[in-house]
């Protein structure tokens, strides 16, 4: 029902806004939730001081704080959870061996034209996330036909910039880690840095810090 009402309010389709999160609101599921959480930190959305008239002091202070602090990314229309990037398939039917990403956020009016977000709870290796980078990178080599008959990449779906590597550039892919589940996240972001290097890959590079969690940005920019 959220996400029929989210796609009402912003006049697209429902399909564009994600997959529904089952269960979330009953049982606090913690991805689902720090997804959410996630959105809200990078969204930074500003509270209406006129609706908080008769709340207490410390109440009125931090919506003051959230006022002054630095205006957020994009707007709620910038982001979509739950994206599938095919490596194989149709992109209303994607094949095996692509990724699904936690957040797709398309602000380039803030220039952030393209970003992925992987979310995690300090539950998962850095095995399991190499694989998701290498999972994301299949999806960047793989070739959509275009309106005007040329084979290209992501840019059928999202717009980017002309850059120096033409038609084929990698969107980052930002890692977030919710310091939730027994794994450090310094040491994955150490290991996961080895394991892209052994493959060939560029390294992971450190990103600011998302509120409680710890993040970084795959490839460098």
């Amino acid at each position: 029902m959220g996400l029929k009402a989210a796609a009402r309010e912003l006049g697209r389709p429902v399909g564009e806004r994600g997959d529904p999160a089952r269960g979330v609101g009953r049982t606090g599921a913690s991805h689902p939730m720090t997804v959410n959480e996630a959105v809200l930190t990078l969204l930074r959305p500003k509270p209406d001081r006129a609706l908080l008239d008769g709340e207490p002091a410390d109440v009125f202070a931090a919506a003051q704080a959230a006022v002054d602090a630095p205006a957020g990314l994009g707007t709620i229309a910038s982001y979509a959870t739950e994206v599938a990037l095919p490596a194989t398939g149709t992109w209303s039917n994607p094949g095996r061996g692509g990724a699904q990403v936690d957040i797709v956020i398309t602000a380039p009016e803030d220039g952030v034209p393209l970003l992925f977000v992987e979310i995690d709870n300090c539950f998962e290796s850095a095995q399991v996330l190499a694989a998701k980078i290498d999972k994301c990178l299949r999806f960047c080599q793989w070739k959509v036909k275009d309106a005007d008959g040329r084979e290209r990449p992501w840019r059928t779906r999202w717009w980017g910039p002309d850059g120096r590597h033409a038609d084929e550039p990698h969107p980052p892919l930002l890692l977030v880690f919710n310091r939730v589940g027994p794994r450090n996240p310094n040491t994955v972001i150490a290991q996961l840095a080895e394991l892209t290097q052994r493959q060939g890959r560029a390294p992971p590079t450190t990103a600011p810090t998302c509120t409680t969690a710890s993040s970084l940005l795959w490839p460098p920019a």
